[in-house]
């Protein structure tokens, strides 16, 4: 065992170890591991795809692991190739497990420790689908019996090396007497391996039951459910529809509406101290008489953090403590209104979305073609109705804010009827008087171009009061939102130089559906498509910083469908159509003054196999940073994003820096304030 020597002592003695969090520029996937769906014994371990996610458990050590898409492998995780796993079946003598994506990739984990991708079943241009149904194995082949044929995998040269397309459902097959044989709906086909399978002529069919051999050799799916303790903690569906913090706790909401309602099953999770957990869902739709289902938004109480309201997108609004149900608002039993008053499924039309608290702890919300579309839960219990005659006819109103005045925003995005809402209420909630309030449903830009049939998804303001909505025409930016309800107001599309010596220039992302916007604290903007991945931009949006898809990235899909930026530690949560994953970002929320900050640098102490950069956070909004050894000697400097600054651990020459003990100086952008931390250096 190594000794510490008396210099590496002192120099841990001066700098105790700080938590330790995420490292910048790495990924975490928060995928769902429950409804499991199929499993194969490996050894003492049980390996089980559940919501198509990959996890295994040890029935000796209990040890659980999981697996999931990465660009890095560390100690705990084996990174696999893409998401979305439909299928898995082990073949022992190779110590091979086949894992089939739901898009027909192919990992074979082998000896449960290396991946082997083979790509070519899910780039191979055929019409017909690629579902696999079940696996049989002969020799060094897997065959797999797919939906219009069979495909061969060669497990000794780990290479896909046939498909025999045989233009039918393959249920199941299996090699008998040296023959393929394979169940189909209009019976069993049979081939000699000796013979050219790839020419349907060497196919003959040999019964035209198939029952009794789907009997014998389909490979029925992994049904019985998995004890609880045996399932990683995780998300309970990989629903991330919505999502937001509520101090450091990270509220999830499952689905509502786009277009039409998504019917999933009422999900409300939250993350908070790295445990998941989700809110009551049995026994609901029994209390209401109606389905629990797509609720597409989630607030916390500001004065009681057990205490949250979640709506849906046809049945009002669910009231929750401790995450157990509360009660249920309706047309029945307040003043929530139907879209379709008149129906007998009326009921079903209380579409209710924007959930938000004020300052002084009302709740607001928004509802879809009513004659009161904005609607107020006050703090003493009491409700309050409000009808601005332009959007009772809006459709697909969703989310909303409160901008530094305290005025309400609110989006729609029905592209026939889509726009923005904005309220000044005056702080007067039941006197609407003297509020001002507009409905734009067609822009103008700063170039006098109207843009209409615009569709409203997303708004956010960010640090300097600016608000960004994102549109399907791309981001628009609203620089002087206080003039909004100007006749005069223009929105702004912002402009990208070509750089290539034409002195033209596009509109940002104009091309773009864009479903979310998040700020982070160094004031950029990481921009949510619905078909494209995830940008990072620079504050003002001329620079993209990042482009983050899931063909470069553990993005397990290009649709993005919400974002959420954790305010201490800068982890940009991204929700996707197909799971959660995070990014751990170089900026954090900045502290109000360094009297009140929380500074820190991890990892401290920098060990010798460390290569990654250095963080320190809870800084003040743009610091000014040096690095100094304690010769007073600098070494680096920087300024911060928003709370945050990172350090590669180089002097200005671009080498590493020595054993040592290194402060960390920063002040404020006028100087007026400092603060000084240490981080110790072995190498």
């Amino acid at each position: 065992m190594r000794t510490l020597t008396p210099l590496l002592l002192f120099l841990l003695s001066c700098c105790p170890l700080s938590a330790q969090q995420q490292a910048v520029g790495t990924w975490q996937s928060y995928l769902s591991y429950h409804n499991p769906t199929r499993s194969e014994v490996i050894g003492t371990r049980l390996y089980v795809v559940a919501n198509g996610g990959l996890y295994a458990y040890d029935k000796a050590d209990t040890e659980i692991r999981t697996f999931y898409k990465s660009n890095q492998k560390n100690d705990a995780t084996i990174p696999l190739s893409d998401t979305d796993i439909a299928f898995i079946a082990y073949e022992p003598h190779y110590k091979t497990l086949i894992i089939v994506y739901g898009n027909a990739n192919i990992d074979l984990l082998i000896n449960e420790q290396t991946v082997h991708n083979l790509p070519d079943y899910k780039n191979k241009n055929m019409t017909q689908s690629k579902t696999v149904n079940q696996a049989c194995f002969h020799n060094e082949y897997a065959y797999l019996a797919t939906a219009s044929g069979i495909l061969v995998i060669n497990l000794k040269k780990q290479e896909i090396s046939n498909y025999y397309a045989l233009d039918k459902e393959v249920e199941a097959c299996n090699v008998t007497d040296n023959q393929l044989y394979a169940a189909t709906p209009d019976g069993i086909y049979a081939g000699a391996l000796s013979a050219n399978l790839l020419d349907k002529n060497n196919w003959k069919k040999t019964n035209d039951d198939a029952s009794q051999f789907l009997a014998q050799y389909h490979d029925v799916p992994f049904k019985a459910e998995v004890p609880e303790a045996y399932i990683p903690n995780s998300p309970i569906r990989n629903y991330p529809y919505y999502m937001h913090f509520a101090g450091e706790r990270l509220l999830v909401a499952g689905g509502g509406h786009i277009a039409n309602r998504l019917f999933r099953p009422g999900t409300v999770m939250t993350f908070d101290n790295n445990t998941w957990n989700n809110f009551q869902e049995t026994g609901i739709s029994q209390q209401t008489g109606h389905a629990y289902q797509d609720i597409n938004c989630v607030a916390q109480d500001p004065n009681d953090d057990t205490h949250h309201f979640a709506a849906s997108a046809g049945e009002g609004i669910y009231e929750f403590r401790n995450g157990a149900f509360v009660k249920w608002y309706s047309m029945h039993n307040s003043p929530l209104e139907s879209a379709l008053p008149n129906e007998s499924y009326s009921a079903n039309y209380v579409r209710v979305n924007g959930l938000i608290y004020d300052r002084a702890a009302n709740l607001w919300m928004v509802s879809c073609e009513t004659p009161h579309a904005v609607t107020v839960l006050k703090n003493d219990g009491t409700w309050a109705s409000l009808h601005y005659p332009e959007i009772t006819k809006a459709s697909n109103f969703g989310r909303t804010i409160f901008d530094r005045r305290g005025r309400l925003w609110a989006t729609s995005s029905r592209i026939e009827s889509g726009g923005l809402f904005c309220l000044d209420y005056a702080n007067t909630v039941d006197d609407t008087s003297d509020d001002q309030h507009r409905f734009i449903t067609r822009f103008t830009n700063q170039e006098g171009t109207l843009l209409d049939q615009l569709a409203v998804y997303c708004i956010v303001e960010d640090k300097e009061g600016v608000i960004w909505a994102g549109t399907n025409k791309g981001p628009l930016v609203l620089n002087t939102p206080s003039r909004f309800f100007d006749e005069d107001f223009y929105c702004t599309q912002i402009k990208v130089p070509r750089n290539d010596g034409s002195n033209l220039a596009d509109f940002l992302l104009a091309d773009e559906i864009i479903n979310a916007l998040a700020v982070d604290g160094g004031n950029r903007k990481w921009v949510g498509t619905s078909n494209n991945g995830i940008y990072l931009l620079s504050a003002d949006g001329v620079q993209t910083i990042h482009h983050f898809t899931e063909e470069n990235s553990p993005l397990p899909s290009n649709s993005i469908e919400s974002i959420a930026i954790h305010p201490r530690t800068g982890q940009v949560f991204i929700g996707t159509t197909r799971g959660l994953v995070s990014y751990q970002s170089n900026a954090t929320d900045a502290a109000e003054s360094f009297k009140k900050a929380d500074v820190r640098a991890y990892p401290n102490p920098v060990r010798p196999n460390y290569g990654g950069v250095i963080t320190v956070t809870g800084l003040v909004y743009d610091s000014d940073v040096k690095i100094v050894d304690t010769a007073g000697h600098l070494i680096y400097k920087g300024t911060s994003l928003g709370g945050q600054f990172t350090w590669d651990g180089r002097n200005r020459q671009g080498q590493r820096v020595a054993t040592g003990i290194y402060m960390v100086l920063a002040t404020d952008s006028e100087g007026k304030e400092g603060v000084v931390t240490k981080i110790a250096f072995i190498r």
